[in-house]
């Protein structure tokens, strides 16, 4: 077990690696030295909406991610944060910052259960 939660460890590390190297390439600075024609700053300001969007959900995965290491550290990986019963080894393989079992993640998913983030 203690093997398994190493190798849990290192992935979520890893995948946090990645997450940052991604955040900070994204570039969302305006380039304003020309006055761009409005088809032009039209694309320009969807881009810019697509890599807020994208920069967000990375930056969400990123906080669940530092999470889970420190459930790893605490000794409370693997377990629902509702109803603190086992995450199928499946799901956490899969999703390893998983805060939820399948129930209670149903439950987030429907408004039925209160995700705190």
């Amino acid at each position: 077990m203690k093997r398994a939660l190493k190798e849990v460890k290192q992935r979520l590390l890893e995948e946090r690696a990645q997450l940052i190297e991604k955040l900070k390439d994204n570039d969302l600075s305006v380039d304003d030295s020309e006055t761009p024609d409005p088809v032009d700053l039209a694309v320009r300001n969807y881009s810019k909406n697509v890599m807020l969007a994208v920069s967000e959900n990375e930056s969400r995965q990123l906080a669940l991610i530092d999470e889970a290491l420190l459930r790893v550290e605490d000794n409370e990986y693997g377990l629902c944060q509702n109803c603190e019963k086992e995450i199928t080894p499946k799901r956490l393989e899969a999703i390893p910052w998983a805060r939820y079992c399948l129930n209670c993640q149903e439950l987030v998913e429907r408004g039925l259960l209160d995700d705190e983030q």
